[in-house]
């Protein structure tokens, strides 16, 4: 078992390359297709209308046009990143049709972001999105928010710094943040992939939140499938659970977290705070989410 198609959503060339040297990373090691993906905003979704008098409500024709000629400007630099990006991680001979093993396709489509990769996730194992700096276009916010409760199916965030041209490895060292909840209890069977590929994985829970015997019987579960797994109860004593888990995976040396996404509503986190929006807010290490 492994991830066979690997979702990466492009809306910004710069701000995406981290997630596609990560995906390329994964499906070297998987022998998997990715699929690079340009959602492209409708001119009449941000266009300001205009009013004629006659027709009523109507767009300006050369607006319509300069926001196309944007369009294909852009469309254009993400194929170029896409090609730039393959020539460093040294697989400018993958294929770029669909085949069965290592394969890469660039495409788009105009329609709303999150609706559109949404519906594209639901068709591939992970989806890979890069964490951007605090002021993330809408884009890219929308795609994420797509592919988290739209999609069906894991996103992978990595941290949006490029600091090599390499592509990523899979992880080796992993951390499972572990409540029990539904969310959570997806995100392990998703990262079944990667855990057995894994040197050592780490079930970390938090102020007792989940008793021994929990614990006990998760690691039971890995180990059904062959994988090996330490358990520990960490108390925060204070301190947010975000700061709690980052110190634990510094410690591990990890290179990946699972957790569940959104345990309590968007709105509640939104307004409260919670540990998923910390997480995607400073996560030193790629986060595999799922709701």
């Amino acid at each position: 078992m492994s991830f066979k198609t690997i979702l990466v959503p492009v809306e910004r060339p710069k701000t995406a390359r981290p997630a596609l040297r990560h995906a390329l990373g994964l499906a070297r090691e998987m022998d998997a297709h990715v699929d690079v993906f340009h959602p492209q905003v409708d001119p009449a979704l941000v266009l300001p209308p205009v009013f004629d008098g006659l027709s009523g409500v109507a767009f300006a024709p050369e607006l319509i046009t300069q926001a196309q000629q944007a369009g294909e400007e852009l469309k254009g630099e993400i194929k170029a990143m896409v090609e730039e990006t393959l020539v460093e991680a040294g697989m400018a001979d993958v294929p770029r049709e669909r085949k069965a093993g290592l394969s890469v396709v660039f495409s788009t489509m105009i329609g709303a972001p999150e609706r559109l990769v949404g519906a594209r996730g639901r068709l591939a194992d992970v989806t890979v999105i890069a964490r951007t700096p605090a002021a993330v276009s809408r884009g890219e916010s929308d795609s994420l928010s797509g592919a988290l409760w739209a999609s069906g199916h894991p996103v992978l965030i990595v941290p949006g710094i490029e600091e090599t041209a390499a592509a990523a490895a899979a992880p080796k060292r992993v951390v499972i943040a572990w409540n029990a909840s539904l969310e959570a209890t997806r995100a392990l069977a998703a990262a079944l992939p990667v855990l057995k590929a894994a040197d050592s994985v780490d079930i970390v829970t938090f102020d007792g939140k989940v008793d021994r015997e929990g614990l006990a019987a998760v690691a039971a579960y890995l180990g059904g499938h062959g994988v090996e797994a330490r358990t520990s109860d960490i108390a925060t004593e204070g301190y947010l659970l975000s700061k709690a888990l980052f110190d634990r995976v510094i410690q591990r040396e990890a290179d990946m977290i699972v957790m569940g996404a959104y345990t309590h509503s968007r709105v509640r986190e939104y307004l409260l705070g919670g540990l998923t929006q910390e997480i995607l807010d400073g996560a030193p290490v790629p986060v595999l989410l799922a709701h």
